[in-house]
């Protein structure tokens, strides 16, 4: 079989001959192949298809998913459930054990088709995931055997991801602490459970290693459902070894500050016997109230965000106050405002129906964030958004972006007029 191919696994011929009408729009390379279940082992050990697609007609389709998996240079071939009608825990188990995707034997042959291509892509996608894994591994990034960030790495690699959901303000990003716990003084076995907890979560999720001999996982676009689903999927599957205690929030700060408030309620959960707890609404500085937060470098958290305010407030406050006074006498018409605070730094002119704003949020303290807003009238806001290493924010530039803000406004918002700042 080349590498265009495609084979499907039956035991029932004419079910076989069916999937194959149906896929025969794919491209003219594409070959496709019809072997039993007893033959599909001993086919596979010595060829490797693009894409494999078994008809499910019981609970031993599952069976044959697992000694695909089973063989090294085959854990990476996607594999299609084919099934004549839904049966929900056999379909999970499946996803559970390494398929990619399923459709009905009824379904339309455009459809099919579509999810076979969409499959495809996916495969193209992971192949070059592997390549940078590799790149990883190397540089002892990511763990060689599991895939997973290693403890070391993970608070700079999960700083950064934290980070680019903050700054694309990207929702519903969990952040889970999930823990095993040992079962009548049993031995973990640590490399399956590895296994299990990376296998479970979405292809763009990020496992990592954490403190006391847990995982750090950042599920993007999960919300409180999919972090439930997600953290009972792998509690039921090391249901036999383990249990499992999962702790999660929504990302709303960074990862040194939810880390170690994570950390200690996962451990007054475990304490309590509650198997998942979903921290709703997580306001960081109230909790870091009740727990000591420290970086890595053992600085407390709490200090550190006061050291940073201080002097981000250095550059930010003249500023504003310079333009604030320079322009309150060449516009005496207009009301000009400032605010600065831990949260976000608001410099706004208005008059009558038309107002500017230049606001600057830093989520993590790592990043500095700047919205430039234009309201007019009832038209449409204008409205950009520009991102900045917190180095690169001085006086200067913040000088310059307020100019541009004040002409914009002054200009009266003419659409081409208004211009991107350098």
């Amino acid at each position: 079989m080349n590498n265009g191919s495609i084979l499907i696994i039956t035991n029932e011929l004419d079910k076989g001959r069916q999937i194959s009408e149906k896929i025969k729009l794919l491209r003219e390379c594409d070959t496709v192949r019809i072997v039993s279940y007893i033959e599909a082992i001993s086919v596979l050990n010595s060829t490797q298809p693009a894409l494999i697609l078994i008809y499910c007609a019981n609970s031993d389709s599952v069976g044959i998913v697992k000694e695909i998996r089973a063989i090294k240079s085959l854990d990476k071939v996607p594999i299609i459930f084919i099934m004549d009608s839904l049966v929900e825990e056999l379909l999970f188990y499946a996803f559970d054990n390494g398929i990619d995707d399923f459709f009905f034997l009824s379904d339309p042959d455009s459809i099919i088709l579509m999810r076979i291509f969409l499959t495809l892509q996916k495969s193209v996608l992971y192949k070059q995931i592997d390549i940078d894994n590799e790149i990883l591994v190397s540089a002892n990034i990511i763990d060689k055997y599991t895939g997973i960030y290693v403890k070391e790495q993970a608070p700079v690699a999960l700083r950064n991801f934290f980070s680019k959901s903050l700054e694309e303000n990207l929702e519903n990003t969990i952040f889970m602490f999930l823990k095993p716990v040992a079962v009548e003084k049993r031995r973990l076995n640590m490399n399956k459970i590895a296994t299990v907890v990376k296998s479970i979560p979405r292809g763009n999720d990020i496992v990592a290693y954490g403190k006391y001999s847990g995982f750090y996982l950042l599920l993007y676009n999960a919300g409180i459902s999919g972090a439930k689903s997600v953290a009972a999927r792998i509690r039921n599957a090391l249901s036999d070894i383990c249990k499992i205690y999962a702790n999660a929030s929504e990302v709303t700060a960074s990862f040194e500050e939810m880390e170690p408030i994570l950390t200690q309620s996962l451990k007054d959960q475990i304490a309590a016997g509650i198997e998942f707890n979903y921290l709703h609404d997580l306001n960081v500085s109230e909790a870091a109230e009740v727990i000591e937060i420290k970086d890595e470098n053992g600085k407390k958290f709490k200090d550190f965000k006061k050291e940073f305010f201080n002097n981000f407030e250095k550059i930010v406050a003249p500023v504003f106050y310079q333009f604030q006074t320079k322009f309150s006498d060449k516009l005496p018409e207009a009301e000009i405002k400032s605010e600065i605070n831990e949260n976000k730094s608001v410099f706004s002119i208005s008059q009558e129906n038309i107002k500017s704003e230049l606001i600057i949020t830093y989520p993590a303290y790592i990043k500095a964030i700047i919205d430039i807003n234009h309201y007019e009238n009832n038209n449409p806001p204008i409205v950009r958004r520009l991102t900045y290493d917190i180095e690169e924010l001085s006086e200067e530039k913040l000088s310059s972006l307020l100019n541009t803000v004040v002409n914009e406004f002054t200009n009266n918002l003419s659409l081409n007029k208004i211009y991107t700042p350098e």
